[in-house]
């Protein structure tokens, strides 16, 4: 009996032995921390990002990765899936007035993630010959409850030109679409959307889409939506915008509407509080739309500014602002920057403005030099290839020549696509580092082309 029970007791403490050597010896899994480990309360870092800050010629196809100073919580690593800035982590061309969606993916570490332009349903590429940031912000948490300190924001790395070798227009042969004059052009989740416009006797009520500027689909729009032409529109917040415009100048608006996916348009606001207008700007600053300008139902000019987070509310910055009171001009944010330029006060204008203040309360006329580009209304800008453009418009006569700049002062003559002499209240959009330029008036006949600038 007693043999059997030093037996027994020999191999119980075996089994003890063993079973404390193999805690000892437990490692947390690759796929989380261990919750019996001691707590890891220090707080997480961002210790090295790639492309690294000051790199230049980065492809635009690269990939952007972060490196945090510890295993981060994957549910904590969210990216923008549309052009507003929801992440945790950010990647943004502009100073996070905009965003570029992102799909993100991680190692086995979960201290290394990757973010790859684009979504689950559209691939995009970084914007050419352009700096960009990236943010991680404080909701950032690690598998401790343990948060960033504070927002960390790159200084930046910029891409490299694609038109290193040469960029020229060509016609993208586009089918299925119709645009006239007076429309809106967007760039929405990885398409082009040209909404309403009108060939002078009629105004359209489509709304089409396109991902490659050739191929255009009709989004069959429906809801809320009605006719229009000489409004605008913009993206924000994951939606398309749609605000005023009229019936070739008559029965203007101040409606607000919304859509997700350009078929089901919602009414946000039936009355906004600004006055009912056509040829104004709509535009998108430090996480608000602003809208700029225009012409009302008086025929009066107006050089107002409002501003919105939800397209209900409205804030007036002012009812007078510096630049003088205008209608088809051009407006856009550059450099951080807002920036109004030409359109006619009752004479065609050549000026050009710029606000940096929060709330586009502060204006400076910039000074140009040199050669620049003549009075014009019915124009188009864009941001293309780090660089600010105006397009076409009317200035006297109908012109398609293409000017751009890196500081808003000093301009380029960038010429126009052969055989194409004039065209005014024309729009542009910018998709997949291609420059677009669709619709408008030659003088003669209303457009439904789409021109595009590239290698």
């Amino acid at each position: 009996m007693g043999g059997k029970l030093s037996n027994l007791s020999l191999e119980y403490f075996v089994l003890l032995s063993f079973m404390a050597f193999a805690f000892s010896c437990a490692t947390p899994g690759s796929d989380e921390e261990s919750t019996t480990s001691t707590a890891d309360t220090t707080v997480p870092t961002v210790t090295t990002i790639s492309p690294a800050d000051g790199t230049t010629d980065v492809a635009v196809t690269s990939t952007i990765s972060i490196t945090f100073s510890k295993s981060i919580e994957p549910r904590n690593v969210t990216t923008s899936t549309t052009e507003s800035c929801s992440g945790t982590v950010q990647l943004s061309v502009d100073g996070f007035n905009n965003c570029i969606p992102a799909v993100v993916t991680y190692d086995t570490s979960r201290k290394i993630y990757t973010l790859t332009a684009g979504s689950s349903s559209a691939a995009l590429e970084l914007t050419s010959s352009t700096k960009h940031q990236l943010k991680a912000t404080t909701s950032v948490i690690d598998y401790f409850s343990i948060a960033l300190a504070s927002d960390y924001t790159s200084a930046g790395f910029t891409t490299t030109s694609i038109c290193t070798s040469g960029c020229t227009w060509s016609d993208a042969a586009a089918t299925g679409m119709t645009a006239g004059s007076g429309h809106a052009v967007v760039y929405h989740l990885g398409k082009l959307w040209v909404i309403g416009g009108g060939d002078g006797s009629s105004v359209y009520t489509k709304v089409y889409s396109s991902s490659d500027g050739t191929t255009w689909t009709d989004a069959e729009a429906s809801g809320d939506w009605s006719a229009r032409n000489d409004h605008a529109a913009t993206a924000f917040d994951g939606k398309l915008w749609v605000m005023g415009g009229g019936s070739n100048g008559s029965s203007l608006l101040n409606d607000v509407l919304s859509s997700t996916d350009g078929k089901t348009w919602t009414i946000v606001s039936s009355a906004a509080s600004w006055t009912p207008r056509h040829k104004h700007s709509l535009l998108v600053f430090n996480n608000k739309m602003y809208l700029l300008g225009g012409i009302d139902n008086s025929s009066a000019k107006m050089n107002d500014v409002w501003s919105t987070s939800d397209g209900k509310t409205w804030t007036e910055i002012t009812d007078n602002a510096t630049w003088s009171k205008r209608s088809g001009h051009a407006a856009t944010v550059f450099d951080q920057k807002i920036w109004v330029m030409g359109g006619d006060n009752g004479s065609t204008l050549s000026d050009v403005w710029y606000s940096s203040t929060d709330n586009a309360s502060s204006w400076t006329q910039a000074s140009t030099s040199g050669t620049t580009w003549s009075a014009r209304s019915g124009h188009t800008a864009a941001v293309f290839e780090g660089k600010l453009w105006v397009i076409g418009g009317n200035a006297g006569s109908e012109s398609l020549d293409a000017w751009s700049s890196t500081d808003g002062s000093v301009w380029t003559n960038v010429g126009a696509k052969s055989g194409e002499t004039s065209r005014s209240g024309i729009e542009s959009g910018v998709m997949a580092n291609r420059l677009y330029l669709i619709g408008g008036y030659t003088g003669s006949a209303y457009k439904d082309d789409v021109q595009k600038y590239a290698p």
